[in-house]
């Protein structure tokens, strides 16, 4: 290949990992999002990165591109509709049902109480979700990979109103990051890669502060619960940098092994907080109560103080280490087959901590468990253009009963995939993938009591949760 001629079609590489533009988020276990092409999702990611020439590999397991005998570029775009369904009850901590009591331009009660019914509506969302892979060998040796992935993310929204909003309304998470990773073929059949991930994480919650409630737990004691509406909002985020490392070896011409280690990263993320908070709610975080000029909040939570138009804040959101072992065999020349097993250090997540300026202003425990996902998948080479796919993944839940909130429903979930490649003959080089995928989630219970600061409401129900996914990606071999 001429120089010339490498320049051009390396800037075709290059463009279409650079068109790719904006972010969404895909719910696997937990809040991590798988990080395949077209490809991956049609085989349900069995078999990982180590089907022939996937240039998934550059973020997955980066000894794999050593095996990829020419620059191959991947654009992928996956559309996700995930649907969650609340039943059940939620009291107060007195133990009566949820309830709203509106109050006036003063904060005095200015009507009788009403229940809150509403089950939320369907907490599910759709997005968007792009990722892309770019790898380069170098000589018969070294290999070169880029990639753009979503490592985390996941969101769930519920109706401001709805009697559960004491616990969630809006949960964003997402974290996109750019790597660039190094395959060194150590001999014909065995190679070693390694690489470094940048990558941005932001985050949003809001909730309601039922800041009557708390108030009845400590300083009024019996006081009602569900005076007023003071609607929490937090927006934070940050970068962070991370590395990951892979080995490949082939004991035979049929067969693949892979193995692969993406190390946890720290990510304290920072932004800011405020309050939508009426007469009542601004009382309580605002007017001295005490005999030392003490707010209500302050009196009940010694250290809190709540600043209802807004403060700094801060919350530590770790990116957990994962583990994976990938198997390919090829049977003939036409059907291939992967499996693979995925284990992630979930039991990192002990809490989400909310903090302003050193001082906590809420902790949630979640108490994550390390969790593992089992994947079966393969291709068969149905005519020389067109490739058929399909594959099953039993991915299991962090989450445990005691702690699951509906800000993450989560539970444990199966995903089926079809697929199918296609090598666009008049555009040599060019072949075009999409698969459809569907998750289908356990029944998630929720049975837990809120924090005192978030007054102490209990919640007994069960989420019912759906979701399909579906991808496509062009890729450029040249």
């Amino acid at each position: 290949m001429n120089n010339k001629k490498h320049k051009i079609q390396a800037a075709i590489g290059l463009a279409v990992l650079g068109g790719l533009i904006g972010s969404g988020s895909v719910q696997a276990g937990g809040f991590s999002t798988p990080t395949y092409g077209a490809p991956g999702w049609g085989r349900a990611f069995g078999g990982g990165s180590l089907f022939k020439n996937d240039p998934s590999a550059a973020y997955n397991n980066p000894a794999a591109m050593a095996f990829i005998d020419h620059n191959v570029a991947q654009m992928t775009v996956d559309y996700a509709r995930i649907k969650m369904k609340f039943k059940g009850n939620v009291n107060d901590y007195q133990g009566n049902p949820a309830s709203i009591t509106p109050v006036d331009d003063t904060g005095a009660p200015s009507g009788a109480a009403m229940p809150l019914t509403g089950d939320g509506g369907e907490g599910g969302f759709t997005a968007w979700l792009p990722t892309g892979f770019m790898v380069m060998p170098i000589n018969d040796r070294f290999a070169f990979g880029l990639s753009q992935v979503v490592p985390l993310g996941m969101r769930s929204t519920w109706d401001e109103g709805w009697k559960g909003r004491d616990f969630a309304v809006d949960t964003k998470i997402e974290t996109v990051g750019l790597t660039g990773a190094l395959s060194f073929k150590v001999r014909e059949d065995f190679s070693i890669g390694a690489g470094v991930i940048v990558q941005h994480s932001k985050g949003f919650v809001s909730q309601n502060l039922n800041v009557s409630g708390s108030a009845g737990m400590s300083v009024l004691p019996g006081a009602p619960s569900g005076i007023g509406s003071n609607l929490m909002r937090v927006k934070v985020d940050n970068t962070s940098v991370g590395w990951f490392t892979g080995i490949t070896w082939k004991p035979t011409e049929q067969d693949t092994l892979g193995l692969n280690y993406h190390a946890k990263i720290k990510n304290k993320m920072e932004g800011k907080y405020n309050i939508r908070a009426d007469a009542l709610g601004r009382n309580f975080m605002t007017q001295p109560a005490g005999p030392n000029g003490e707010t209500l909040t302050e009196l009940a939570y010694p250290g809190l103080k709540l600043n209802p138009d807004g403060a700094n804040a801060s919350t530590q959101l770790d990116i957990p280490a994962t583990a994976g072992l990938d198997w390919v065999h090829v049977f003939n020349d036409r059907f291939t087959m992967g499996a693979s097993l995925l284990w992630t250090q979930w039991s990192s997540f002990k809490d989400l901590t909310l903090k302003s300026d050193g001082n906590t202003l809420v902790a949630i425990p979640y108490n994550y468990k390390d969790s593992m996902m089992y994947s079966l998948g393969g291709d068969y080479r149905f005519t020389d253009e067109l490739t058929l796919r399909a594959g099953v993944a039993f991915d299991q839940t962090p989450t445990r009963n005691s702690t699951r909130d509906p800000r993450i429903p989560d539970n444990d979930r199966w995903f089926t995939s079809i697929g199918f490649g296609y090598d666009i003959k008049a555009i040599p080089g060019l072949t075009i993938d999409g698969a459809y995928s569907r998750q289908f989630v356990k029944e998630a219970k929720l049975k837990t009591v809120n924090v005192d600061r978030l007054g102490g409401s209990t919640i007994d129900g069960k989420v019912d949760s759906k979701g399909e996914v579906v991808s496509l990606s062009a890729t450029y071999h040249f």
